[in-house]
């Protein structure tokens, strides 16, 4: 592909919804609108592993069917992509790879999460770039090429990973969303680092079924969109039986905004707080501000549990053992086609055994436990901290094999928390447009979706108002 030409028309940064307004409304026409997205698509860097042109056809299909008036899905002729884990009927699933190239299969069926958003009407336009086998949360790829954050492209920074195409592919404002899918913080980072919301819902909210696995005691299928209504609505395609009910924009589902003043938010004083770039600390430090003067009340105390997650992902991860298993076949006739980062990763989990390995589970459990009981006792609704340490690192950074293994660490640290204790998590934009990208993360228990989706609903219509207040004085 060629480099992204900023001069191809972009098309308007709209949401999921107001997209399907316009397009029930024929406004706009869904082939028009998928020309426009597959034109940015072709001159996009890195961004795709593939692009299916049978999108053009489908939409062609979805204008004809709404001319003659027949009943459609709720998001009919909205385009998005997929991370390219996600089994697509009739397409092969290679997760970032060159090793899987050779034997790997057309998909006989979609995967569950994707056959719930083709029948929602969403169409898709293509398979993004992503970290191979999705086990690097800086977002590069040796074999498809480095796709770049959408802030300073000059100096080429990184993406985040491991759904970092499909981050990309939202903030190029080629779709309004994406799915991706997050272990520690695969859905998160890219949307920190590339300026838009990404959610990792609960560990067991969204089927598994289908979904090339990392690890499949953490893995979690996870939306990212221009803004939280955008993933709510690819959730709910998702989860709620409604959804395929709905027919007239005025029925897709909405979330209930709370009120501030009845929202405690839990600032946990631990690792997560240190060591931030500057630029983070600024960020977040001004959100906390306006959120304090909405009426939020915030907390801030010690939550022991959080850095015990810190610990056990950064030198006891259940993940390492997982993928052992998974690769170490492959690796033993295919490892000069991997990745060498994600083969050292990977490697490491040679070093451990059964027995070791029911240790971590056995830990995992505990610290959900744990902060369960902490997370209740401290009568908060929700924690936040910032969802990434650092502002995007250059590419060049990791040059250094001395330096990439923590450079990964730093991005993964914050997010991964939440993996270990099963909960849910959504990072929100939270810096002044043109400067380098921060998010903001809202985090709960297991279970508590719906709730933590209403908090960040409000969470971000406050800082989107002082965002525009504070850039046009």
């Amino acid at each position: 592909m060629n480099t992204f030409d900023p001069t191809v028309l972009k098309p308007a940064q709209l949401s999921v919804r107001a997209l399907v307004s316009r397009l029930q409304c024929e406004e706009l026409s869904a082939e028009s609108h998928i020309n426009n997205c597959l034109a940015r698509a072709d001159k996009s860097s890195s961004v795709f592993v593939s692009i299916d042109d049978a999108s053009r056809e489908e939409a062609r299909t979805v204008d004809l069917n709404r001319r003659q008036g027949k009943s459609l899905p709720p998001l009919s002729g909205v385009p998005i992509t997929l991370k390219d884990l996600f089994d697509v009927k009739g397409q092969k699933t290679l997760a970032g790879s060159k090793v899987l190239k050779g034997f790997a299969e057309p998909a006989q069926q979609d995967a569950d999460v994707v056959g719930d958003l083709r029948n929602a009407g969403l169409l898709f336009l293509g398979r993004t770039n992503m970290s191979e086998f999705a086990f690097s949360g800086l977002g590069l790829n040796p074999h498809y090429g480095n796709c770049q954050s959408i802030w300073d492209r000059k100096a080429g920074r990184l993406p985040g990973g491991s759904s970092s195409g499909s981050a990309v592919s939202v903030a190029e404002g080629i779709v309004p969303a994406t799915m991706g899918s997050d272990t520690a913080g695969s859905c998160r980072i890219p949307a920190a680092f590339n300026g838009i919301v990404g959610v990792k819902p609960s560990y067991g909210r969204l089927s598994l079924k289908g979904i090339f696995p990392l690890s499949e005691s953490s893995d979690a299928p996870g939306p990212l969109g221009v803004d939280l209504d955008s993933c709510y609505l690819l959730d709910q395609a998702m989860t709620s039986p409604s959804m395929k009910e709905s027919i007239g924009i005025s029925k897709l589902p909405s979330i209930h905004r709370c009120e501030p003043n009845e929202v405690r938010l839990l600032l946990p004083q631990s690792a997560v707080l240190s060591n931030l770039d500057t630029e983070v600390a600024a960020a977040f430090e001004r959100s906390l501000e306006w959120l304090a003067d909405a009426g939020f009340t915030l907390v801030r105390q010690e939550m022991p549990v959080i850095d015990q997650c810190v610990d056990m992902f950064g030198s006891r991860a259940v993940v390492l053992y997982e993928a052992w298993l998974l690769h170490r076949q492959w690796l033993e006739s295919h490892g000069d086609q991997y990745d060498p980062f994600v083969e050292q990763r990977i490697l490491k989990g040679s070093k451990l055994n059964a027995q070791l390995q029911q240790a971590r589970y056995d830990e995992k459990r505990q610290i959900i436990t744990d902060f369960d009981a902490q997370f209740t006792d401290s009568g908060v609704d929700a924690l936040i901290y910032p969802t990434v340490a650092c502002i995007p690192p250059a590419i060049s950074e990791t040059d250094d094999p001395h330096r990439i293994a923590g450079i990964n660490l730093l991005c993964l640290r914050n997010t991964a928390t939440v993996n270990y204790f099963d909960g849910c998590s959504i990072s929100l934009p939270c810096h002044d447009n043109g400067s380098a990208p921060v998010g903001l993360m809202i985090s709960g228990a297991n279970g508590m979706d719906a709730r933590l989706y209403e908090i960040s609903a409000t969470i971000e219509s406050v800082l989107n108002e002082a965002r525009k207040t504070a850039s046009s004085s």
